[in-house]
């Protein structure tokens, strides 16, 4: 999707968001093809922290559902795993959709759940109604976020309630994650408390209950969470002026930067030492440190990813193999990846059998 955009802060209404991205005819492309969400290091299970995380905002829809017939619709549903824990809940009228064929078939095997193909464009023509409608990592990676609440809102039976759940712009820079993470290529939209509760006022939505909360991504690795649950109805009006945002990713960028002094020293050391190695993560992490970092001076021979959508590629003139095909090279292997480090090292050991040595942004293994 591109190598990069500008971050910029609306000096009309104060919200943040991706300038110079590309359309979001583009964007459902990527997500349809070159989707991340399938888990293919765990063969789409996913892990106790999703799974944790999934539980807890269950915790705050549930208590506002009147019954378990509720019909739900999870948009950007991923491999199901929201809807299996409604589901083992009591919940029986369970809908997921999500851009990825691949996304969709995993839920339907791992959880036997209804997860429909489309892009939320192609929801307008849909003649079903829901009473729930959820919406969670979704709205900061679109286009155009007012267009798309329209579209979900007309989906809604009489009474019927949506909630929506993005990073928390404002907690960013408090919470221990990668660095500049929510710059990834795809959060393109960059929500406070007050820019949420701005874009559903404007879509003639009331707030019904908003949350502000932390959620545990991976093991030591944070994320702040704002979430709201809304109804129809109320005045189409202008919101309030987000005073928030823009201190807030300038704050981020200042954490940014400092998170990022251990992995220059990492980087440098690979360049003087021209060591040969095998990289491992060729996503967001990799693509920004080889565009702003000397990263790309380092002896990297070839680039590994178990994103099966990545593989036969190129990357920086380098091809992205596959785990399986790297079993008898000898090369130390770096993790380029902070959240799922410890992870890649567990099915780099235990999984795919690789006894080569480790090398994280941390340390060695």
């Amino acid at each position: 999707m591109g190598d990069g955009y500008d971050v910029v802060v609306c000096t009309d209404c104060g919200a943040g968001y991706a300038d110079k991205i590309p359309s979001q005819a583009e964007m459902d492309r990527y997500y349809a093809n070159q989707s991340k969400y399938t888990n293919d290091q765990t063969n789409g299970i996913e892990s106790p922290w999703d799974i944790k995380r999934f539980e807890e905002t269950a915790d705050q829809i549930i208590p506002f559902l009147k019954t378990h017939d509720t019909r739900i619709l999870d948009i950007g549903c991923a491999t199901g795993g929201l809807l299996s824990v409604f589901a083992k809940r009591g919940f029986i009228n369970l809908t997921g959709v999500d851009p990825s064929p691949g996304c969709a078939a995993l839920a339907g095997r791992l959880h036997d759940l209804d997860v429909k193909v489309a892009t939320l464009a192609q929801l307008s023509n849909w003649r079903a109604r829901f009473d729930l409608i959820m919406m969670v990592g979704v709205l900061e990676h679109l286009h155009k976020v007012k267009e798309a609440v329209g579209i979900v809102s007309r989906l809604l039976s009489p009474g019927g309630v949506i909630y929506c759940a993005v990073p928390d712009v404002e907690g960013l820079a408090a919470c221990r994650n990668a660095a500049y993470q929510q710059f990834s290529i795809e959060h393109v939209n960059f929500f406070s408390r007050s820019s949420l509760g701005r874009v559903m006022m404007e879509c003639g939505m009331t707030e019904i209950h908003a949350w502000r909360w932390t959620v545990e991504w991976r093991e030591a690795v944070n994320e702040p969470i704002v979430s709201v649950l809304c109804k129809i109805g109320g005045i189409r009006a202008k919101g309030p002026f987000d005073c928030i945002t823009g201190p807030a990713l300038e704050r981020y960028l200042a954490f940014s930067a400092k998170e990022d002094r251990n992995i220059l020293v990492i980087i440098d050391s690979l360049v003087r030492k021209q060591e040969a190695i095998l990289v491992w993560g060729a996503g967001t992490l990799a693509r920004r440190l080889l565009a702003t970092t000397r990263f790309s001076e380092a002896n990297i021979v070839a680039f590994v990813d178990s994103n099966t959508r990545y593989q036969g590629q190129t990357l920086a003139g380098r091809s992205i193999l596959s785990p399986r095909a790297i079993g008898d090279r000898k090369e130390p292997i770096l993790i380029c990846s902070v959240p799922f480090a410890k992870e890649i090292v567990c099915a780099i050991r235990k999984q795919y059998r690789i006894s080569n040595r480790v090398i994280t942004f941390a340390k060695e293994h």
